[in-house]
């Protein structure tokens, strides 16, 4: 078995396993199945020192960045013995050790990705941010105002779209008339659909990039204990 499939596996293993267990786990939590692959494309080229700030579906990020699945577990289970000892819940993991951060806000860290690129880059060090987000992420104010900054200061921050159609169950195409990506391009910023090429070419010429990923959830957008009633287990359909 090769690394990426091994990655794929562990996170969809360790997924299936909060699954399975949901009953027991009191914090808001989306699972990431169907987005491991992101994940695993963003490990193939990041670096130790690279930061990465992601979203409240971050378990795939965390795993691929190499964070510690048992803390994860723990803290998802509000346990003391939890990343965050066990205040964090799933929406909000943070790793210092790692360099990871993630946020239950809708686009709540799109900035502070940009200040931490800011930084790197004032070091003059090789280091590039990953900014993780969806696709309803695109339409915050603080996204663009963002990208806008990332351009204007050359910042090596690659914002990495994981858009996978919905926004807990509203349709992209009922809340976004035109695609990501020409509107993107329109900021001057290099646009990519694959994961390694742009994070090379941030990397190589210390500038902003943007990858858009479609995917496909495999599970519900949000899980707990109180909800299973509620929720529809199985994603609708786009």
């Amino acid at each position: 078995m090769n690394i990426e499939n091994s990655l794929i596996n562990k996170i969809r293993n360790f997924e299936k396993k909060l699954q399975a267990n949901m009953k027991n786990i009191y914090c808001p939590t989306h699972l990431s199945l169907g987005h491991e692959w992101v994940a695993v494309e963003i490990s193939k080229n990041i670096i130790k020192s690279d930061w990465l700030f992601s979203t409240h579906r971050n378990h795939h990020h965390y795993i691929a960045k190499g964070g510690d699945e048992q803390k994860l577990w723990d803290e998802i289970h509000g346990l003391s013995s939890g990343l965050n000892k066990g205040f964090a819940g799933s929406q909000a993991i943070t790793d210092k050790n790692i360099r990871f951060h993630s946020s239950a806000i809708l686009g709540g860290l799109i900035g502070v990705a940009a200040g931490a690129a800011y930084s790197e880059k004032s070091n003059k060090s090789k280091n590039i941010v990953l900014c993780c987000i969806g696709d309803a992420a695109t339409e915050q104010g603080v996204f663009w105002e963002t990208l806008n900054f990332s351009v204007l200061y050359s910042l090596p921050i690659c914002f990495v779209c994981e858009n996978n159609g919905k926004s807990v169950d509203s349709v992209i195409t009922e809340r976004q008339l035109t695609p990501i990506l020409p509107r993107i391009a329109s900021f001057d910023v290099k646009t990519f659909t694959n994961v390694e090429d742009a994070m090379i070419y941030t990397r190589k010429n210390c500038s902003p990039s943007f990858v858009e990923c479609k995917v496909l959830l495999e599970c519900a957008h949000l899980n707990m204990a109180t909800m299973l009633d509620l929720c529809d287990q199985s994603e609708p359909k786009i």
